[in-house]
């Protein structure tokens, strides 16, 4: 029994029973091959990325399948899983795995807006392809003989994702980043003049070099050869986590560094200082037994130059290089895409297309200058719609046709200042379907041409007026079917229009997204940097001086509360967020001068947390009434005149880690009682 071949043809599915048999065969546990499926574009017929050229760059890899937005789209799409569908001009490719079933962007989704867009969308889709196509065993060396002789050559060069490779035999190969380390960049792996060895797959001429990466335990200890410690190193963000950041020095060689060690301010969100993939230093420092450890807290990238990150491969280059400054985006202001096309310059009437000016430099469009005299342009008509001409002036009579009017049954027949007959519904319909003379010239007498006098006798006048009858209910058809196509041109160009206004909205969004990475890095960078100034301080024995503005010490607290609360607390909610008044117990400035080891920046933004309230919506805080003792039975603290004594922390995870005791007085007033260590539990 031969192999199943992947099809050599595109797949066009076109009813809804072939709908439900590709969403059925997708999900088919043990499909050979991946498929590629793009969709049309509502109101077109064919889809903005070519198939074809799809399916030239994928041959042996993967089905192409081509499937119209529509009733067959939403046929489709109700037998796929949710986020798996394909439908409005989007691409993707399904792998042969099954994990984008549950993992929806296994299978990224590619949007194409335009036909400008073919080469960007079509370079995405091979590139998924030959992913899928590896993790299937299509391509690599599992296509080659078991016994095949490995090829050997050097690399000419690299173009995006793949490598040129010249064979010692005087041929020529291509090595696929796929066919090396997908989550790495080519580029950061084989370099120009270097030499390669590996298995070829005769079909697709690829060469598989696989076999020359170092295993995980061979890439650990190229690091530990090549790190010291002590020294600061390039590392790769691979997770973000709360407590935590974990970096990849290689591939699969990861070094979990604690918050800890990144810094030390306890109200710092870790994903809002680092990025999945984002290349950062980091100084090596000692760690137990044989293993890995980094600090990210002391780096001064401004001072200290990192050394050159490891080789995957000998010869190679560097796997990672560090991060350039990237210029400040500029700000996007331009307007969404509002309205319709009849408001944007050079769009004539909805469907009209553009209106060239005439010789005379006034606008001749489809209705003609006799439309263009008749005033200020209002909503389209039909012929503007369909870029009917009314007759000439010399084809039309001075006076409306009864015989039309009887024929339409719309009324009196509209006519233009100069006598001309307006086209009718069934005029426009009637050209609109290939008709040359769709609009027939009133004569003279009144009558349509060809059309004999009314003959005499009962008989003639019943036919007469069944004729009438029915070709009043034929007008009535006309403008009907007129009036849907209409409708259906309305609903393309809303569609349209939305489409583009999804570009644009997600090309806003990864703008925005850039911009929120390089401000993630730029504010560490500023941190590390305090943090830095506030050791070398500390080593010179100096102190921080504090700005005071009064020389009383309650003063300059209140003064502080105020700032902080006038600076953390949005305008907007100001109202709704006061201070709540509050009195200092006798013991509170001492105890503010005496704990050592919090920052008076701490303590005073924590106290605007309590006077506002918010303190008790943050778990950080962890905001508990205070007991008489450390037993979970013993009763709460309170004081004859009803006030209760509260406990909120200003460090976690902290030696001895300070407290702040305050009571809450009947009323809703605070006094502000004690600065603690942790283990104080008097009021």
């Amino acid at each position: 029994m031969t192999e199943p071949r992947v099809p050599a043809r595109v797949r066009r599915v076109t009813s809804e029973d072939q709908a439900r048999e590709l969403a059925a065969e997708l999900q088919r546990p043990g499909r050979r091959w991946p498929v590629v499926v793009i969709s049309t574009a509502a109101g077109h017929e064919t889809p903005f990325v070519d198939p074809q050229r799809v399916l030239d760059d994928v041959a042996g890899l993967a089905e192409v399948v081509v499937i119209p937005t529509g009733d067959v789209s939403w046929e489709f799409s109700s037998g796929m899983p949710p986020d798996t569908q394909v439908y409005g001009g989007a691409s993707r490719v399904y792998g042969t795995d099954l994990e984008w079933v549950h993992q929806p962007r296994r299978s990224p989704l590619h949007f194409a807006y335009s036909p400008d867009e073919d080469a960007r969308v079509r370079d995405r889709l091979i590139g998924d392809v030959m992913r899928f196509a590896v993790r299937a065993g299509i391509v690599g060396a599992a296509r080659s003989a078991p016994d095949a002789p490995a090829v050997e050559g050097k690399v000419l060069g690299i173009l995006g994702t793949r490598a040129l490779v010249s064979t010692d035999d005087g041929g020529q190969v291509t090595v696929a980043e796929e066919l090396v380390l997908p989550d790495v960049p080519l580029a950061r792996v084989l370099g120009p003049g270097m030499r390669v060895t590996g298995v070829l797959d005769p079909v697709r001429r690829l060469l598989d070099v696989r076999g020359m990466l170092p295993d995980a335990d061979g890439l650990r200890r190229a690091v530990h050869a090549a790190y010291r410690v002590g020294q600061v190193v390039l590392g790769r963000v691979e997770s973000v986590e709360d407590e935590a950041v974990r970096i990849a020095l290689a591939p699969g060689v990861h070094v979990r560094v604690r918050r800890s060690e990144i810094t030390g301010n306890d109200l710092d969100l870790l994903s809002d200082l680092f990025t999945q993939g984002e290349v950062v230093a980091a100084r090596r420092v000692p760690a137990p037994l044989d293993g890995l450890a980094l600090r990210l807290d002391d780096v001064d990238e401004s001072e200290d130059e990192p050394v050159p990150a490891i080789a995957l491969l000998d010869g190679g280059p560097p796997w990672l290089e560090p991060p350039e400054p990237e210029p400040e985006l500029p700000r996007f202001e331009s307007p969404l895409i509002v309205g319709t096309l009849a408001e944007r310059p050079g769009v004539g009437p909805v469907g009209a297309g553009p209106v060239p000016p005439s010789p005379s430099g006034e606008a001749a469009g489809p209705a003609g200058a006799g439309l263009a005299a008749a005033g200020p342009a209002g909503p389209p008509t039909p012929a503007d719609l369909f870029g009917l001409r009314p007759p000439a002036p010399d084809d039309v009579g001075s006076a409306p046709d009864e015989a039309v009017r009887a024929r339409d049954d719309v009324g009196p027949v509209p006519t233009l200042p100069d006598g001309r007959r307006k086209p009718t519904p069934g005029d426009v319909a009637a050209r609109h379907a290939g008709a040359q003379d769709a609009l027939p010239s009133p004569s003279s007498s009144g009558t349509l041409p060809g059309t004999a006098p009314e003959p005499a006798g009962k008989a003639a006048r019943d036919l007469s007026l069944s004729l009438d009858a029915a070709r009043s209910r034929a007008a009535s058809l006309e403008k009907e079917l007129l009036d849907d196509k209409v409708r259906r041109r309305q609903v393309e160009l809303e569609v349209d229009r939305l489409l583009g206004r999804v570009g644009e909205l997600t090309e806003r969004l990864e703008r925005s997204e850039r911009r929120a990475e390089q401000q993630a890095t730029a504010l560490r960078k500023a941190r590390q940097e305090a943090a830095r100034l506030r050791r070398r301080l500390g080593d010179a024995g100096a102190e921080v001086p504090e700005e005071r503005h009064f020389a009383d010490d309650e003063e300059q607290l209140r003064f502080e509360v105020l700032t902080e609360w006038a600076r953390t607390i949005p305008a907007a909610e100001k109202a709704g967020r006061p201070l709540a008044g509050y009195t200092l117990g006798p013991r509170f400035l001492d105890s503010l001068t005496d704990v050592e080891g919090v920052s008076r920046d701490r303590v005073v933004w924590t106290l605007v947390m309590v006077l506002t309230g918010l303190a008790l919506d943050m778990n950080g805080l962890q905001v508990h009434r205070l007991r008489t003792g450390a037993g979970g039975d013993d009763p709460f603290r309170h004081r004859d005149d009803g006030a209760v004594c509260w406990r909120v922390s200003l460090q976690v995870n902290t030696p001895s880690a300070r407290r702040l005791h305050y009571w809450k007085l009947p009323g809703g007033a605070y006094e502000l009682s004690r600065v603690v260590l942790h283990d104080d539990v008097e009021p």
